[in-house]
């Protein structure tokens, strides 16, 4: 480090030091140039001089902010250090631990002192120590006091105000790992129970990892330090990690959440046994404080009787949390008692109302800016909510006080510090602004908002994929009202953009991903829509809100999307069909396949498809139809309905009505970015095939048989193909052989396909089973492709996937976004222009005859695009009588003479006028998705 450098990080520290609290981070901007490790190195050195020289607080201040730019630029001094310094360190650290016995205040010293070493190598320090160390002790009783020493220095550690708490959290695991291998559950039973208790501690504040792995390693401990900490043999501590497992349950992202709360109310139940007001008031009221709010969000039970259940656990805490006594402790039970007197149901809303604000003032009183600047902001926040809701005074004057409380709270909930809450608080101040009559303002406020939750996308620390998914509730949450404000502004332009903007945001980053394509970072334009559109092609996107759902029509020649409205009795009805259909579809599926039929008229009643039809102008021939949540599970193009052309009404499906199709995409943008970056032209219909024929199952009774005359007939109709047969269809047989096909192809699955409910990343293509042995046993290893798999395939020369097996075409119902997690979009992803899929378990005979007439029309001299060959191929097997079937067979040039006679084999016994497929069971199923 020269000279010059060293004075110029010199001077920066001197400004730092002297400048206003809080404007640290506008000085280190405005000299970024020095923001590097080299500035980290010097002041931590500066550090160290100062607290030489007696200034503890200026030491202090540059020690914490030295650990907060660790994290960014101290990775390249860190790793120079070499593993012998960390030893040295350690051992030094180990020794004062021991000294001081355990005495954080003696520890904090050498820690502060030593800054740049406290950081995630230390962690493995401490592993490749015990692991050097602990074999070659004299005795198992030396060895259980060097492990008491580390446990002590954990416990500090965890707690350790300065550097990075990630770290901190990081080194504290390492070591309670490492004190597990000496204190077993045989012969240390109480050291192992409580290591297992400050381990689950550690894993339920840990930064690094997936937030939703961390909680079950905190859940998996605690269970274990039960086993040994039973309510018999050691009933206080039972009671503390009872408490402290409801906090987890109460956290957990995992299974059901409404399970989770019950298992947290029962923990706390379990520790209020013992945490009784007489012996132990202090831990008492803390679990009562747990438990209401466990209550307050209780999903099971009613909700008016678990209001007054949380209530009443927050007015037991406060007899012991008095202001005088325990101030901070009494200020969150005020808050949230606050807050279950927001939501209660029971007495006067207004009296309600008042009681929530009058609680919020209360604890506003010790949640001051200065003290507890990010309570005081949470609790401004609830204040305002309040207030907008107010029912006594006058709205104009309640709003303005929300809106005031608000602007308070974004002063310290700004987007660089809280970027959640800011985004909360924006969504809220919103909220106010449009009640109270201030549309621009909404929009502007909702807007910041929007842009905050996409930024944090890209920058989440905390919680992985979990955080992902509950940042994209957030935002979905933001969007509805911000599509709200857009329309009674009477910008449906805007409305629009938004709802695109919102949609398949996941989707649309792995599909640039798979194409190695830039990301340009801008949503799709109103405009942008309109120049995918023929001039006698139509887009409906249906949209759900609060209060009812919009279908968006969009045609090449609108200058703004015309926009039908729903009546809230109308979502009702929706969401009550569609609890009905999935519910039977899963649990009672033949009365469903009965009841398919019926269902379907219904809902074409309760979308209002004939209102919606007669919107589009009469030279409208083909369809893009863009569903919304559940509603890509519902087979759309087979509503009826009713069409008046030049005088003239038409009734039929949607696939009757529009002769030039009916096909899916997941989005318009989608849809775009599909066209742009896939081959167009001649390469738009490829004569090569691959093909996955048949692959056998553990169960011979699930056999597929006419998948095998499917894809025997499908293949001679290309002049190249590269099929898997049956044993050869496994999953690395597959991923081998696309790795080769360098030309533009078609890619065809007949097999069995799954979807997972609970788990919709799971959903998979059933391939060949792998056996192999192990253990001088044989095993039957089911290889399935699972959708995270599907999204790494390589298939940009891929034109088209046909899933022509049962559930392709699903998504997860239990996503309140619309992300459209499902087979198809990990295909879209991957590379393939367009997917054939199923709703439903479909019939193998019916799906054998619509693939190979589908296959007819596609590659025929006409070369009909995917969603007019698979329209004509449907209307034709529905229409179909017996004897139309068997003059097919017999003329198909796909069929060879054997499968020709098997196929006239399963149609015989019928009547020649008997249309074996007319419901809608046969052929409503197969989805065009994509171009």
């Amino acid at each position: 480090m020269d000279q010059l450098r060293r004075q110029a990080y010199l001077n920066l520290i001197e400004l730092l030091l002297n400048c206003p609290n809080g404007e640290e981070k506008q000085i280190l901007q405005a000299n970024s140039e020095l923001v590097d490790a080299g500035l980290v190195q010097v002041m931590l050195e500066r550090a160290n001089n100062l607290r030489t020289d007696n200034y503890l607080d200026d030491a202090n201040s540059l020690m914490t902010l030295a650990g907060h730019l660790m994290g960014s630029y101290g990775n390249t001094m860190v790793e120079k250090l070499s593993p012998s310094i960390y030893l040295k360190f350690l051992t030094e650290v180990l020794q004062v631990t021991l000294k001081g016995k355990g005495d954080p205040n003696v520890i904090y010293p050498l820690l502060r002192d030593n800054l740049n070493l406290v950081n995630d190598n230390l962690a493995v320090a401490l592993r490749n120590w015990a692991r050097e160390t602990l074999p070659h002790s004299d005795s198992q009783e030396i060895r259980i006091s060097i492990i008491e020493v580390v446990g002590n220095f954990c416990n500090a550690i965890r707690q350790f105000p300065l550097g990075s708490r990630a770290s901190n959290l990081e080194i504290a695991i390492a070591g309670y790992e490492v004190a597990l291998t000496v204190f077993t559950r045989q012969e240390y039973s109480k050291d192992w129970a409580a290591t297992q208790n400050n381990l689950a501690i550690t894993y339920n504040n840990r930064i690094r990892g997936e937030r939703a792995d961390n909680l079950e390693m905190a859940i998996s401990a605690y269970r274990e330090a039960l086993s040994v900490d039973t309510r018999e043999t050691y009933p206080e501590d039972w009671a503390m990690t009872q408490n402290n497992l409801g906090t987890a349950y109460d956290q957990r992202i995992r299974g059901e959440q409404a399970q989770n709360l019950e298992l947290a109310i029962a923990a706390y139940l379990a520790s209020l046994e013992i945490r009784t007001r007489e012996k132990f008031p202090e831990e008492w009221a803390m679990t009562q404080n747990n438990l209401g709010n466990a209550y307050r969000n209780r999903i099971k039970g009613k909700t008016d009787d678990n209001i007054e259940l949380a209530i009443a656990a927050f007015e037991k805490a406060l007899e012991v949390y008095t202001c005088d006594t325990f101030p901070k402790d009494w200020a969150r039970c005020q808050n949230n008692l606050g807050l279950a007197y927001s939501n209660r149901i029971r007495g006067e809303k207004a009296d309600n109302l008042e009681m929530a604000i009058s609680a919020y003032h209360k604890t506003l009183s010790v949640y001051t800016r200065e003290a507890f600047p990010e309570d005081w902001a949470i609790t401004q926040n609830n204040l305002a909510n309040a207030y907008s809701g107010r029912i006594r005074g006058e709205k104009t004057d309640n709003l303005k006080i929300a809106i005031s409380a608000l602007q308070a709270a974004l002063s310290v909930s700004t987007r660089e510090a809280f970027p959640i809450n800011h985004a909360k608080t924006l969504y809220n101040l919103g909220l106010a602004y449009r009640n109270n009559s201030q549309l621009p303002e909404a929009y502007n406020t909702l807007n910041t908002a929007i842009e905050t939750v996409e930024s944090m996308r890209t920058e989440i620390i905390r919680g992985g994929e979990a955080d992902r998914q509950k940042l994209a509730e957030e935002y979905n949450r933001i969007s509805h009202i911000m599509v709200e404000v857009c329309l009674e502004m009477q910008n449906k332009t805007a409305a629009l953009e938004y709802i695109e903007r919102s949609k398949t945001r996941n989707l649309v980053e792995l599909f640039y991903n798979a194409r190695s394509v830039q990301k340009n970072g801008q949503p799709i334009s109103c405009q942008e829509i309109r120049t995918l559109l023929g001039e006698d092609e139509a887009i409906l996107e249906w949209y759900i809100t609060f209060n009812g759902f919009k279908v968006f029509i969009i045609t090449s020649n609108s200058t703004q999307p015309d926009i039908w409205h729903s009546s809230d009795q109308d979502l009702d009805a929706l969401e009550e069909f569609q609890q009905e259909y999935i519910n039977e579809y899963i649990y009672q599926r033949d009365n469903w396949k009965k009841q398919l039929e019926t269902r379907l008229k219904k809902l074409a009643e309760i979308l209002h498809i004939d209102e919606i039809i007669s919107r589009l102008p009469e030279n409208c021939q083909r369809l893009i139809l863009v569903p919304f949540r559940y509603l890509h599970l519902l087979p759309l193009h087979a509503l009826t309905s009713r069409r008046l052309r030049q005088n003239v009404e038409e009734t039929g499906c949607l696939l009757d009505l529009f002769p030039g199709g009916v096909r899916y995409t997941p989005s318009c943008q989608i849809l775009q970015l599909s066209q742009r970056v896939n081959p167009t032209g001649e390469e738009s219909s490829p004569t090569r095939l691959f093909a996955i024929q048949n692959p056998p199952t553990q169960n011979p009774k699930d056999d597929l048989p006419f998948a095998d005359i499917e894809v025997e007939a499908i293949e001679k109709a290309f002049n190249y193909a590269k099929v898997l047969i049956r044993e050869k269809a496994t999953k690395a047989a597959l991923q081998e052989q696309i790795k080769g096909l360098q030309n533009p192809y078609i890619a065809h699955f007949a097999c069995h396909g799954r979807f997972n409910f609970t788990n919709p990343r799971k959903s998979a293509l059933i391939l060949a089973r792998v056996k192999r042995a192990t253990d001088n046993v044989n095993l039957d290893d089911i290889t399935d492709l699972t959708l995270e798999e599907i999204f790494n395939l390589p298939l940009s020369k891929c034109s088209l996937v046909t899933l022509s097996a049962c559930e392709t075409g699903l998504t997860d119902i239990r996503d309140t976004t619309d992300e459209y997690i499902g087979l198809p979009s990990g295909f879209l992803s991957a590379g393939a222009t367009s997917v054939i899929s199923t709703l439903w378990v479909v019939d193998d005979v019916s799906t054998a005859i619509l693939m190979i007439k589908f296959y007819e029309l596609l590659l025929s001299e006409s070369r009909s695009p995917v969603a007019i060959a698979l329209r004509e191929s449907q209307l034709w097997l529905r229409g179909a009588s017996v004897q139309d079937l068997l003059d097919w067979a017999d003329s198909s040039k796909l069929l060879d003479s054997q499968n020709r006679k098997r196929i006239k084999k399963r149609l015989r016994g019928y009547k020649p006028e008997f249309q074996s497929f007319q419901d809608p069971l046969f052929w409503a199923a197969f989805c065009a998705v994509g171009q």
